[in-house]
């Protein structure tokens, strides 16, 4: 359902519908395994706010959600997104929350992080993209350190999540750190000509 706005090896990042919301989304953020470590699921899904904050963020030139999907079977897995964007200091969050457990521990994680870094640098003309992770989510640390993201820091008991609290790892990658990285990815050269004139 809908055109790819970027394609990478094992998955395209189309826009985000508002169907969406209710055939997928309200399940991943109602699972408590797939919001373990996210900011998201801390309250149950109501239809109307989802659409309101849809709505608020499609209207929005600060915020960018793109839903993953597989390559092979149109299957919707997941959303990603940069977020607060500051047209300023060109600055960005990114945020990606992969809701189809099936995929987990498939590469898709890096796959994704590393098609919206090019699109955040090369068509938004974003000078840093940072994030914020949970410490206890190892997996989502390697595929950010596979990406080329840079520690900056550690917020002690930033998130209360499972009855306790955790520490907040931010990390960030610059735009010069971007051009250093990119030729390691193993995508690249599948999405390099879609982000260059």
């Amino acid at each position: 359902m809908g055109r790819p706005f970027i394609t990478g090896v094992r998955t395209n990042l189309r826009g985000l519908y508002k169907e969406d919301l209710q055939t997928h989304m309200f399940d991943w953020t109602d699972d408590h395994e797939v919001t373990r470590y996210l900011f998201r699921g801390l309250f149950p899904n109501n239809l109307e706010q989802a659409e309101t904050a849809y709505d608020q963020m499609i209207n929005s030139e600060k915020e960018v959600e793109l839903a993953i999907v597989d390559k092979d079977n149109d299957r919707l897995i997941g959303i990603a997104g940069l977020h607060s964007i500051n047209w300023i200091a060109r600055t960005a969050e990114f945020r990606i929350l992969i809701g189809e457990k099936d995929y987990w521990g498939k590469g898709i994680g890096t796959e994704v992080t590393q098609m919206m870094c090019a699109y955040g640098f090369l068509k938004l003309n974003l000078s840093k993209i940072w994030l914020g992770v949970t410490k206890a989510n190892e997996g989502a640390l390697q595929t950010y350190v596979k990406s080329g993201f840079a520690f900056e820091g550690e917020l002690r008991n930033e998130v209360y999540r499972n009855g306790k609290y955790y520490n907040v790892v931010r990390m960030s990658m610059l735009r010069e750190e971007f051009e250093q990285s990119k030729s390691g990815w193993q995508l690249w050269s599948k999405i390099a000509g879609q982000f260059q004139a």
